[in-house]
């Protein structure tokens, strides 16, 4: 689809207000059309003004683009108020009964204002970056989209869900599913081996959060742990959540009893998450006989594993992209070469390629 035409580009430059390529418009059309499913999918009216479409005010958010290039060019959104509002604002400003004062209008800008707000709060949380036009001296009161980016919130659920799963799972008092009812076979002690590394660098992480990210990281533990249990998400597994995944979040949670090996300055929930998986499935891997049997050790992996994939199957690229960096990065602090050498490969190993690889 061609959005400019050649005669259309050629004007424009001669009037010093250039389109921006072919390519980069076609981009921030596929843009558009992911803000605008972003905002439905809150529940917000929302929908994409097309080129060369009749002009309308459809109540509700506009997402439309920009063509022009340069900084004020890529993908804006405004809010259109209600029919009723939007003829009551016009009725005070029509020429023969022009009244600024009038309430209605401080009311409708009000209006507009609450909901650009409500607007970049939502596209903030699923991964949009946004700000203000007015910063690209666009007067006009629009939300500008400058792109896409991790979505914490989503990266912090899937990896506190498979650390849970995976500690859950070592410590399960007996395999599901093979109708067998044998114990896993693995001693106290041996739990204790598996799980107490990534618990401590848990516990180390937590404790060196911001306040805010601390405490919404131990209700993330809470709610997820609960929400497992209460389900039995390993219905269709081989173990079974019983109450000690309950009791996981307040373990967690404690201060490390060890010195701290977490080298980095700044540390966020997903960089702690990350490194405590990564040490999980390291440790199962290197794990002897006499502690975990090889094949309960590859189903535990497989198991948790899978749910990671399942989990990024439908999120979006850069989602992906960011838990190859925080792999990556959990691989880069490690201390101990033979726990490093594992999880510098895992991505690869379980399919996470990173973008032009």
């Amino acid at each position: 689809m061609t959005y400019i035409d050649t005669e259309k580009r050629a004007h424009a430059e001669k009037n010093g207000t250039p389109h921006a390529a072919e390519e980069v418009i076609a981009e921030w059309h596929a843009l558009a059309d992911a803000v605008c499913r972003e905002l439905l999918h809150a529940g917000l009216p929302a929908h994409v003004e097309r080129p060369g479409a009749p002009a309308c005010i459809q109540p509700g958010a506009c997402v439309h683009v920009d063509t022009g290039e340069g900084p004020a060019g890529g993908v804006h959104i405004s809010w259109n108020a209600g029919e009723s509002l939007t003829e009551a604002v016009f009725d005070c400003m029509q020429p023969e009964r022009l009244d600024l004062q009038a309430p209605v209008i401080a009311h409708g800008t009000r209006v507009v204002s609450l909901m650009e707000e409500t607007i970049k709060e939502v596209l903030k949380l699923s991964g949009f970056r946004t700000c203000a036009a007015v910063e690209f001296d666009n007067p006009a009161p629009e939300t500008h989209v400058a792109g896409r980016q991790p979505r914490q919130w989503f990266i912090e659920h899937i990896l506190t869900e498979v650390v849970l799963g995976l500690i859950a799972a070592i410590r399960s008092p007996e395999p599901r599913g093979d109708g067998s009812g044998e114990p896993a076979g693995i001693s106290v002690e041996g739990k204790s081996r598996l799980t107490g590394r990534s618990i401590r660098v848990v516990q180390e992480g937590l404790h060196r959060l911001a306040d805010d990210d601390r405490q919404e990281l131990a209700r993330t533990f809470r709610r997820l742990s609960g929400t497992m249990h209460s389900q039995d998400s390993a219905f269709s597994g081989f173990w079974k959540a019983d109450r000690s995944l309950l009791e996981l979040p307040d373990e967690l949670c404690l201060p490390s009893q060890q010195p701290p090996t977490v080298t980095r300055a700044s540390i966020t929930p997903a960089h702690v998450l990350a490194a405590a998986y990564m040490s999980l499935l390291a440790t199962l891997k290197l794990a002897d006989e006499d502690t975990i049997a090889h094949d309960v050790a590859v189903k535990i992996t497989g198991a948790w594993t899978g749910t990671l994939l399942r989990r990024l199957d439908q999120a979006p690229d850069e989602d992906r992209q960011q838990l190859i960096r925080l792999f990556r990065e959990a691989a880069d602090e490690q201390t101990d070469p033979v726990h490093k050498a594992f999880p510098s490969g895992f991505p690869e190993a379980i399919g996470l390629v990173e973008e032009g690889d």
